[in-house]
């Protein structure tokens, strides 16, 4: 019976990520669609999510694969209701963030003024280079430290990040140095990419979206908006730009090593998150995905190593599989990763772990 409800919520999801953004399309079909494919995966009604749903919602839908709903629907969670409500919220809205109003009450606009220069910065048609990489990432958080708009709060993180990148291929760390600079470079353009989509309507992936549709809901808790900005930099963004600069076996000992040297940054971007948004992160930072608990029992850091670079595999593993198998069959695979990821980080907001 499962394989069945995969093979047939698989069609759905085909199908959706086909229509769901082609022009002319009406988007009360994108709803049924979607509601449709709700229905498929989980057995829940899909007749509130349609009530509520718009395109930008449904497309949402149609991009979770039916297996990361699953996993959503048999989460043990005290707040679980009969007919598919969780803590009052629709199982779509509790989980997934889709189909229910965003509460944005509590987070400041940008200034026009702020939106103009964060449009340029983030242009990615005229990114040249590692240095012109770090600079924009430097700019743009700096921005968003002034203005504290939270779906600025992931640019904090990668300012560190980036700046930390820089500077190792420039001690001289790695074996294929120009291999790093070029990955440091893709990497950037896919963040500036999405940026520059959300600020000018323009392409945002799926996971981006959610990341940007979280973030200025204030129901939703800081560590699960911000976890989610680093699963899709990490589980996403990482694969893709690993196909992008060609990837080879060769580059695996410096890609690990890049992995290990970001990992030093982690105390200053909880002491600058806690600065700027005045949220403590450390667990999920310290843990990410897991907790403290792991630590006590072993060493400070262990758990953050682990869970980091185990994330950091599965990057790499699907940026080779890129070049290896059909691109459609390893997009599930980076989607369906990222899913189980969101999920988590959903249960945690909700245990008040994050």
């Amino acid at each position: 019976m499962k394989s069945g409800i995969k093979a047939v919520s698989t069609v759905v999801f085909v199908l959706g990520m086909m229509t769901g953004c082609e022009p002319g399309n009406e988007s009360e079909d994108v709803c049924l669609m979607a509601a449709e494919h709700l229905e498929v995966c989980t057995g829940l009604s899909h007749e509130s999510f349609q009530s509520g749903c718009n395109e930008t919602d449904a497309e949402l839908m149609l991009a979770t694969p039916c297996e990361v709903m699953q996993a959503a629907s048999s989460m043990p969670t005290p707040m679980k209701a009969d007919g598919g409500s969780w803590n009052g919220e629709s199982y779509s809205c509790y989980w997934f963030g889709i189909g229910c109003p965003v509460d944005d009450s509590c987070a400041p606009e940008l200034s026009q003024e702020s939106v103009d220069r964060l449009i340029e910065l983030s242009d990615p048609s005229t990114l040249q280079n590692e240095y012109d990489a770090r600079y924009r990432v430097a700019a743009i958080a700096d921005i968003f430290e002034e203005e504290r708009d939270p779906i600025g709060m992931f640019s904090i993180v990668y300012r560190h990040i980036t700046n930390n990148a820089v500077w190792s291929v420039e001690e001289g760390m790695y074996e294929h140095p120009m291999w790093t600079r070029h990955l440091i470079t893709a990497f950037a353009w896919r963040y500036l990419l999405n940026l520059h989509g959300h600020l000018t309507g323009g392409y945002v992936s799926p996971q981006w979206t959610k990341y940007y549709k979280l973030a200025r809901n204030c129901n939703v808790g800081k560590g699960r908006t911000l976890g989610v900005a680093i699963a899709t930099h990490l589980l996403v963004d990482l694969a893709y730009a690993l196909d992008d600069v060609d990837s080879r076996d060769m580059h695996r000992d410096d890609y690990m090593l890049f992995g290990e040297v970001s990992l030093w940054v982690f105390p200053d971007l909880v002491t600058d998150i806690n600065r700027v948004y005045e949220t403590d992160v450390s667990g999920l930072l310290r843990g990410f995905f897991l907790g403290d608990w792991v630590d006590a029992l072993t060493s400070e850091g262990t758990a953050t190593n682990f869970i980091y670079q185990t994330v950091r595999v599965n990057a790499w593993r699907n940026g080779r599989n890129l070049s290896k198998f059909p691109r459609w069959m390893v997009d599930a695979d980076i989607t369906t990763g990222w899913g189980m990821a969101e999920v988590a980080l959903a249960s945690l907001d909700a245990a008040g772990a994050l």
